[in-house]
């Protein structure tokens, strides 16, 4: 039994660099393993974290009122609304006289079998 322990010794031995740089490999790469996975960890960390104070920030954003003139706009309880309104239609009123001057120049160009631009967009021409 003795000489198998002084042969194994004699191999190990002989072997002994080549050992020692096969456990410096593994080591070095558990070591550059244990690296890249912690990494990977706090990446991951990081992006859940990000993503969390987007989300947290477009949620207060959302919750915010808005300020926009279509959402100041209250219903009309007074009538004060319809007032306004007729007041702007009698201001329009006499820019709609000025444009049915301008309507009735359409109105022959018609007649010569010329198009507008504006008969093109509403599909008019099409229909005749």
């Amino acid at each position: 039994m003795s000489v198998e322990k002084v042969n194994k010794y004699k191999e190990d031995k002989k072997n002994r660099k080549a050992n020692l740089e096969k456990e410096r490999k593994k080591k070095r790469l558990v070591r550059i393993g244990g690296w890249a996975a912690g990494a990977v960890i706090v990446v991951a960390l990081v992006v859940m974290l990000g993503l969390t104070a987007k989300n947290a920030y477009s949620s207060y954003q959302a919750s915010k009122p808005d300020y926009s003139s279509d959402s100041l706009v209250i219903s009309d309880m007074a009538g004060i609304l319809d007032e306004t309104e007729s007041d702007a239609e009698e201001g329009t009123d006499e820019g709609a006289d000025q444009t049915a001057e301008g309507e009735d120049t359409d109105a022959s160009a018609e007649s010569d079998g010329s198009t507008t631009g504006d008969e093109s967009a509403s599909g008019e021409s099409e229909a005749e």
